[in-house]
């Protein structure tokens, strides 16, 4: 069963009671061997080593101040964009994206940067619908998404008359493939949108995946918003072969994703993580 939310008022004053009790202490991040970072706040210091009390348990640890890092107020819980927090350094970005991903929100922006974290599951936030609520909309008015950046890039197309590059890296088993899938999807359903005027050019947005980066789920819709703006309903145009737009983008999409178990085929390796890892850098041109 679904936790009730709370009201605006509710929510204030849960900000406002937070903000209070994190002013009062001097919160930092500790180094853990385990959990990576943990909250403390620091107790006292004595020359170049801080006394901490840590906030889960309430123990003491002795710790040297450079090994510290500042913490970010409660307002910074789950933000959006990592460029904003006040503090930037790494235990502050791990506890974000922990946050967020545990909240169902497994895409981040850091500035220009989209960060996704695989949730190893299938999840809603690829319809139809979300295709719509990403078109034509600035990268600002909707929640951090691989929509937005192919969005990005097919504007960028039209506006600049170049070719477009999306560099999609990560880590064995990251999910590079998948978010190819879908910058794939979204170029193939706004480039047969009936309601769509294409760019009067021939340029191309290129896709490029390489290895080299390093709870629940929601079950329906993207975390900022409860519905979805659909466009209005409309007959499907046929084209001289009788296909459908949506035909037609069925069978690119198919074409396009069909072809990638045969480019994967070259350049792999067996590693711990994944039976088959992409050794070598893999360009696709749409």
């Amino acid at each position: 069963m679904p936790m009730p939310r709370l009201s605006q008022s509710a929510e204030a004053a849960r900000a406002a009671a937070l903000q209070a009790e994190f002013n009062e202490k001097k919160w930092v991040w500790v180094p853990d061997d385990k959990e990576g970072y943990l909250a403390g706040w620091v107790n006292k210091e004595e020359g170049d080593i801080g006394e901490i009390i840590m906030a889960a348990g309430g123990d003491f640890r002795r710790v040297p101040l450079y090994a510290l890092s500042k913490m970010n107020p409660p307002k910074f819980d789950r933000v959006e964009d990592i460029a904003d927090l006040t503090f930037l350094n790494e235990a502050s970005v791990v506890h974000n994206l922990r946050l967020r991903y545990g909240s169902g929100a497994i895409y981040t922006y850091s500035g220009l940067f989209l960060v996704a974290i695989n949730p190893y599951q299938s999840l809603p936030l690829y319809s139809d619908a979300i295709i719509q609520q990403y078109r034509n909309k600035r990268r600002d008015e909707n929640p951090p998404h691989i929509f937005a950046v192919a969005e990005r890039a097919w504007v960028n197309m039209g506006e600049e008359r170049e070719n477009q590059s999306i560099l999609i890296t990560g880590e064995s088993g990251a999910g590079k493939t998948e978010s190819t899938k879908k910058v794939i999807q979204y170029l193939a359903a706004i480039a047969t949108d009936v309601h769509t005027s294409p760019p009067s050019h021939s340029r191309s947005p290129t896709l490029t995946s390489s290895s080299s980066f390093a709870s629940s789920m929601p079950t329906t819709g993207l975390p900022r918003n409860s519905s979805f703006r659909r466009s209005h309903n409309a007959s499907p145009s046929v084209s001289s072969t009788g296909l459908t737009a949506k035909g037609r983008l069925g069978l690119l999409e198919r074409q396009i994703l069909q072809a990638n178990p045969i480019l994967e085929a070259f350049g792999n390796a067996q590693t711990q993580n994944r039976y088959f890892w992409e050794e070598l850098l893999k360009t696709m041109n749409i």
